[in-house]
């Protein structure tokens, strides 16, 4: 028999709840029992049953080892435990010495752990390192009886069912632990709920947001601000790398040379989603009879690719304004075209630590219309050349051509000392 202490009296430490019937209409029990194993009775009673993995002391074992040892007190809420099937009418309990025991048996084919095995062992390798006994952090271990699978499958389903619980997203816990609170305060241009800063969310017209009005495209696209501040880990040759991050992206902002600078953006996160807005809305008012030749505003997968450009089908893409545009961009290249234009109209003082600009939304947005041809035309030459061979058709590899950015910068720098000529644009409906 496999002998356990329980972590305090019989009746604090286990639950049993019956789940049927065998075919003889015995009763099938679940239990629970929450264990203080020790050197005596360690885990490693329990045998391997049903579980497919072998063990790896990987980064997940040495964390489960150092909660064990560091974090007692709360071990019992960290961890999630084992799961094993046991033998049927066998679980027994008995108190020796003033100490409760649980007692059951692994003898059936198919009987013992099929999940948390890297748990189980992990603890016990703690206890031999370091034995308190009767202060041995507690352990939750799940016992199933045998008849309450029909056979191995249905034990691997369990399993599944077990492990297929949905993973936190990383700007899930940023946002509940109020690290968006700030960027939050600043939004006016549009809803809140329109920025996507945790899993399924919805926008205010109760669409799905999609990757396009993410919190972390919305951080890639604040960064394109650092390079005028000429703080490390800030420049061009960094930022270009952030869309192909990730949610890595989340770890980076917080950087003690990027922090500050970063949070300065915060109050100009509404010219960010409106010029993001106009950017991809704008493009057949900008690009006029030449629309039909730039692939960058299509749809570019293997199936499109093989088309010709003109026949490939207009990009659609979610606004923060939660409307949808045909003809908009890759989110990925957003952040390379905001950047040629705050590098132009935008100040960075280092006394003050603000960035700030003499140009209103309207000056921009005429700029824009003036020179965005030449901006995009700049992005489209390197698509046609090398989006494909080059970049394997990936969007992320594809701006992490710096040399790209700075020709885009200076595209619309030149489009932004024709003053006159952007000026003429301050009268077209779009910009007002």
């Amino acid at each position: 028999m496999i002998k356990l202490p329980l972590a305090g009296d019989i009746r604090d430490s286990m639950i049993r709840v019956q789940l049927g019937t065998d075919a003889e209409g015995n009763p099938l029990y679940y239990y629970i029992a929450i264990v203080r194993p020790n050197s005596e009775y360690p885990l490693s009673q329990i045998p391997k049953g049903v579980n497919p993995r072998d063990l790896e002391e990987h980064s997940i074992y040495k964390a489960i080892k150092s909660a064990y040892l560091n974090q007692p007190e709360m071990f019992l809420i960290y961890n999630g435990g084992v799961q094993a099937t046991i033998d049927g009418g066998s679980v027994d309990t008995e108190v020796i010495d003033g100490v409760s025991y649980v007692l059951f048996s692994c003898e059936g084919p198919n009987n013992g752990h099929y999940d948390g095995q890297h748990s189980k062992s992990a603890v016990d390798s703690s206890i031999s390192e370091c034995d308190r006994g009767v202060d041995n952090a507690p352990f939750f271990v799940a016992l199933a009886e045998s008849g309450l699978f029909p056979d191995r499958e249905s034990i691997r389903d369990a399993a599944t069912h077990t492990n297929n619980r949905s993973a936190q997203q990383a700007k899930n816990e940023e946002d509940i632990r109020g690290a968006f609170d700030e960027i939050k305060r600043q939004i006016s241009y549009c809803p809140l709920e329109n920025v996507s800063w945790k899993q399924n969310q919805r926008n205010s017209l109760g669409e799905k947001i999609k990757p396009d009005c993410d919190v972390v495209q919305l951080l890639n696209m604040l960064t394109v601000f650092l390079p005028s501040a000429l703080v490390a880990g800030g420049q061009v040759r960094d930022i270009c790398s952030w869309p192909k991050k990730g949610a890595g992206v989340l770890n980076l902002v917080k950087r003690e040379t990027l922090a500050e600078p970063l949070k300065a953006t915060f109050e100009h996160v509404d010219f960010v989603l409106e010029m993001a807005d106009f950017l991809r809305s704008s493009t057949a008012e900008v690009l006029g009879n030449k629309e039909g030749n730039f692939g960058i505003i299509r749809m570019s997968t293997k199936g499109e690719r093989k088309k010709d450009i003109a026949d490939r089908k207009k990009l659609k893409t979610q606004l923060f304004n939660g409307e949808t545009v045909s003809g908009g961009f890759n989110k990925d290249l957003l952040p390379m075209l905001l950047h040629a234009i705050v590098a132009e109209v935008f100040d960075y003082d280092d006394i003050t630590g603000k960035y700030s600009t003499s140009y209103t939304m309207q000056d921009v947005k005429a700029m824009w219309i003036e020179g965005g041809l030449a901006v995009l035309s700049v992005a489209e030459k390197n698509f046609k050349e090398s989006f494909e061979d080059t970049y394997k058709s990936r969007w992320s590899d594809f701006v992490l051509d710096d040399l790209m950015w700075m020709k885009a910068a200076r595209a619309f720098s030149k489009a932004a000392a024709r003053k006159k000529d952007w000026e003429m644009h301050l009268t077209n409906p779009l910009v007002k």
